[in-house]
């Protein structure tokens, strides 16, 4: 993990500094360093990212010219087309492609579709510069990863947390010889149920910031649900990692007044970079997913901060209450783990789940409060010529 989350936070800084100075976008704040990661990890993840961006791209286009769509549903619609491509080679040749090739390729399939609605978001006239600093910061990532992982190297960086890059199944690793052994992770959802549980958190999402105004995550929190089969040790990592990447953004957001990509940027390279020691006295063993619930944090981090002041008290209960009903639906049809929790899991487990829902989601509606209609403001506006009333 430690090489995985060194590579990511240094790629992150980089995009922050590359944006901050030149402007350009790279497919995205995240995009680069974790391709970096996931390509280390597995050499196809490389055309799967090119084929599918390129696809996203042209189907966002085609969409741009035929509807008025726009801001967040372009968003949305690139990542629909962007994850068709490694989700079809997912349910098509499922027995084809190794275990630990799925998984990467499953929650790397929101990466085409942001990077192709980043790219979407860019004058013509700079993309193909900004294609070309995308491509050398991956290259230099990629190279740095391949320097790290060596022999000499694993008995050291490699077995001083939870492996990510040093496992059996890591090509570079296997290529090298640098390979330590590691067993195998048990799958715990099949690939459909987690493709449901990931478009219901999406719609879920999606509630509630069209109704409070906060963002969520698209998949933050199924992929917490399903992490919480795992370890229960992988949601504590992510309470605390949320904890210090809110408190560490909010003393930078003071101080240097940074914001937007270059902040986000900043906050998500703490989270890994915060994550490593924590894992030290935590008995996770996952270094993978460790690694990708510090990137959840650090995101949930900033859309915590960027949460409308009054609001902001809100988004912790609308994470809980979230998470309370993505966990039950992901224990009834997944499979448990001897660290992951709820173990027992029957009536009880799924009221409690029910009432700590319930109690964040009416809190939350009743701290809410409504804007008025627009149509009311306008009616009763001097300069519409006012109400007749």
């Amino acid at each position: 993990m430690l090489v995985a989350a060194g590579i990511t936070a240094l790629g992150l800084l980089l995009v922050g500094s590359i944006s901050q100075l030149f402007g350009l976008r790279l497919g995205g704040t995240i995009a680069i360093p974790v391709l970096a990661v996931y390509t280390l990890k597995n050499a196809l993840m490389l055309p799967i990212f090119v084929l599918s961006t390129i696809l996203a791209f042209l189907g966002l286009s085609i969409v741009k010219q035929r509807t008025l769509l726009y801001g967040r549903d372009e968003l949305l619609v690139a990542m629909a087309i962007g994850s068709g491509v490694p989700i079809l080679l997912l349910v098509g040749l499922e027995s084809l492609i190794p275990e630990s090739l799925q998984s990467v390729v499953f929650i790397g399939s929101i990466l085409p579709g942001l990077a192709a609605y980043n790219y979407h978001q860019l004058k013509p006239q700079y993309r193909v510069f900004d294609v070309l600093a995308a491509t050398g910061l991956y290259v230099g990532l990629v190279a740095l990863g391949w320097l790290l992982i060596t022999p000499n190297l694993a008995a050291t960086i490699g077995e001083i947390t939870p492996p990510a890059l040093y496992t059996t199944t890591t090509d570079v690793a296997v290529y090298k010889n640098a390979a330590l052994p590691t067993e195998l992770e048990p799958t715990i959802l099949g690939r459909p149920l987690v493709i449901g549980l990931f478009v219901l958190g999406l719609l879920v999402s999606e509630r509630v910031r069209s109704r409070y105004g906060i963002r969520m995550g698209l998949i933050a929190l199924p992929l917490l649900g399903i992490y919480a089969l795992a370890s229960k040790w992988l949601i504590l990592l992510y309470v605390i990692l949320l904890a210090a990447a809110f408190g560490f953004l909010s003393v930078v957001h003071y101080v240097t007044l940074l914001y937007g990509r270059v902040l986000i940027s900043l906050t998500t390279a703490f989270a890994l970079l915060a994550a490593v020691p924590v894992v030290l006295f935590l008995p996770i063993t996952r270094g993978l997913s460790a690694y990708f619930v510090a990137i959840l944090a650090g995101i949930a981090a900033y859309n915590w901060h960027t949460a409308p002041g009054a609001k902001r008290k809100l988004f912790v209960p609308l994470q809980l209450g979230t998470f309370a009903l993505v966990l039950p639906l992901a224990r009834a049809s997944g499979r448990i783990l001897p660290r992951g929790f709820p173990q027992q899991f029957g009536v009880p487990q799924i009221a409690l789940a029910v009432v700590v829902a319930v109690v964040c989601f009416a809190y939350v509606e009743y701290a809410t409060v409504d804007q008025p209609a627009h149509e009311r403001v306008f009616e009763a506006s001097i300069l519409s010529g006012g109400d007749d009333e």
